[in-house]
C-alpha cells in the first residue's frame, strides 16, 4: 500500500507495510461521469453552504486519519465500518448515485465488511471490503449478477 501527499514541490510516496491480506472486490456501474462536472456541482455545494462542507470535511478526515492506523493494525472489521461512513458522507456530498448506492448495499448484503464508491462517482467503480477468500468470492458472484464488470484482488 502507498500514503500519496501532494506537495507544493514534488508529491511524496510512502510506502506502508500491511498485517494482514486485504481482500477487495470492485464492481463498475457502466456508467462514465465527467469529473469536472461533479467537481464544479461539490463546488458549488461549498460555496452555497461554507460551514455544511467544512463540517463534512472534518468527518472525512478524521476517517482518513484512523483509516491509515486501522490498515496498519489489520482491523478489517473496524476497516469496513469507515468504508460505510465514507461512503455516507460521499452521498451527502451528492457524488453517488443510485446504481452505486446498488451495488454497495449488493455487497453490503452479501457478507462485505464495508463498501464505498470509488473514483469521481456518479457511476463508475465501487470497492467491497472481504476479508477472507470465501466472502470475496461470494461477494463477487452477488455482484456478478447486477454489475457490467467485476475483479477481485488482493493487497497482500
Amino acid at each position: 500500500m502507498l500514503r500519496f501527499k501532494r506537495t507544493a514541490d514534488a508529491p511524496i510516496f510512502e510506502k506502508k507495510p500491511l498485517s494482514t491480506p486485504i481482500r477487495i472486490v470492485y464492481a463498475s456501474t457502466g456508467i462514465t461521469a465527467s469529473t469536472t462536472e461533479v467537481v464544479g456541482d461539490v463546488r458549488t455545494k461549498k460555496e452555497a453552504d461554507e460551514v455544511w462542507f467544512v463540517d463534512i470535511m472534518s468527518k472525512y478526515m478524521t476517517i482518513v486519519t484512523e483509516g491509515e492506523k486501522v490498515v496498519e493494525s489489520g482491523n478489517m472489521n473496524r476497516l469496513g465500518q469507515l468504508m460505510n461512513e465514507n461512503h455516507a458522507l460521499l452521498q451527502q456530498l451528492t457524488v453517488s448515485c443510485k446504481e452505486l448506492d446498488d451495488l454497495v448495499e449488493a455487497a453490503r448484503s452479501a457478507g462485505a465488511v464495508g463498501a464505498k464508491m470509488s473514483g469521481t462517482g456518479r457511476g463508475g467503480l465501487m470497492i467491497a471490503l472481504t476479508p477472507t477468500e470465501e466472502l470475496q468470492n461470494s461477494v463477487a458472484a452477488a455482484l456478478e449478477k447486477l454489475a457490467p464488470q467485476v475483479w477481485k484482488t488482493t493487497f497482500a
